[in-house]
């Protein structure tokens, strides 16, 4: 480990490669969130005692399975790692760094925080009065909120029997977690260069430990952040690495661990799918890079990640999913896969539109609410 060597530039390969898979992590995370099963339709609408079809047979379960408890599992992760990575590898001093993700993360975090704020508290007051029918809650409001709610809503980590996401847009746990984890890195690169070994065992503990109730993610974002910050810190050839391996193991290995995880679940073999998933998009990154054409529209949409992230959940896609089953009901299977390719893509195509839409209206705008991401 002393062979580390710090403040490396990154390598063309590793940028490309890196590149090439941010939109399509958010994609990904928008099938993850469009994702009807009978649990989670019941879930939903327990409270309400309203139901809705979902006629879905073991094919399209499967299917289903396979894209959001299968290939996307490695999003989110993926998404740390390369965080992680890129402060690691540029080690830029502590005030530098606070400056850069008060940009990145703190700011367009507040704003679309605020985006959310007007929408459940303004909008959905109006909505209520008008068309109570659409909401899910109508009861539940602005004007109702106690000061633990809006904790809930605006921060998370404190409901009990959630999973500690911020309720107004529960995908900024990511950032939330990111925000704290960069505040305390220091602390963690000093006890990476001086206890390596310990400091990965530690992780790799934490990984296969029960999830925490307060962040339900706290266990898979903790160690993904901790190992790209040792590809940063040491800045070895990652993506050198796994093209060693070949495309006949890689899929195998996916393969065994994704059906392992489905037909005996547990945190052993959840895992071990995650991880499996992220060799497998890390590896498949060489072919979007290596395709010029495929690159050039990699490249550009990869400007618009962040974006979608932010703007899929949850009003873009609780609305469209309303809208899409008063015409396509999921009365069959059919329909059921119809509704989950049909929304999912036409919440990207939306989504990434109205930043498509923002960057050339009012770049300015789009810069606050992209975190200065171009």
């Amino acid at each position: 480990m002393e062979t580390q060597v710090p403040n490396q530039p990154i390598s063309e390969e590793t940028s490309r490669r890196i590149t090439s898979l941010r939109f399509l992590l958010a994609v990904l995370v928008v099938f993850i969130h469009n994702n009807f099963t009978a649990e989670s339709i019941a879930k939903t609408f327990e409270e309400t005692g309203r139901t809705i079809p979902f006629c879905q047979n073991a094919f399209g379960q499967w299917v289903q399975l396979f894209i959001s408890g299968g290939i996307a599992r490695c999003a989110v992760p993926l998404f740390f790692l390369f965080a992680a990575f890129l402060q690691g590898v540029k080690n830029d001093p502590y005030p530098v760094l606070l400056k850069k993700k008060a940009k990145s993360l703190a700011l367009p975090y507040a704003l679309w925080m605020a985006v959310y704020v007007l929408y459940f508290g303004v909008l959905k007051l109006v909505v209520a009065k008008i068309a109570p029918q659409v909401l899910a809650h109508p009861d539940k409001t602005m004007l109702t909120m106690t000061m633990r709610d809006w904790a809930e809503s605006l921060i998370g980590f404190y409901s009990g029997t959630g999973d500690g996401n911020p309720r107004f847009a529960m995908q900024f746990w990511f950032v939330r977690d990111l925000m704290i984890f960069t505040a305390v890195s220091p602390v963690l690169i000093k006890l990476i260069r001086k206890f390596p070994v310990g400091v990965f065992f530690c992780a790799s503990v934490f990984y296969l430990s029960a999830s925490i109730s307060f962040d339900a993610h706290a266990n898979y974002s903790v160690f993904f952040y901790i190992v790209g910050l040792y590809w940063g810190i040491f800045n070895f050839a990652l993506f050198e690495k796994i093209d060693t391996i070949g495309w006949a193991e890689t899929l195998c290995l996916f393969a065994a661990t994704f059906v392992l995880s489905a037909v005996v679940p547990s945190r052993l073999s959840g895992c071990c799918a995650t991880l499996s998933a992220c060799l497998l998009l890390l590896k498949f990154s060489a072919l979007i890079s290596n395709s010029q054409k495929t690159f050039f529209v990699a490249d550009y949409f990869s400007g618009f990640s962040f974006f979608l992230y932010a703007i899929h959940m949850p009003v873009l896609n609780e609305l469209l999913k309303k809208l899409w089953l008063r015409f396509f009901p999921m009365t069959n299977t059919f329909f059921s896969l119809f509704e989950y390719f049909g929304v999912s893509v036409l919440t990207v195509a939306i989504g990434t539109g109205i930043g498509i839409a923002l960057k050339k209206i009012c770049p300015p705008l789009f810069s606050l609410l992209n975190g200065g991401r171009k």
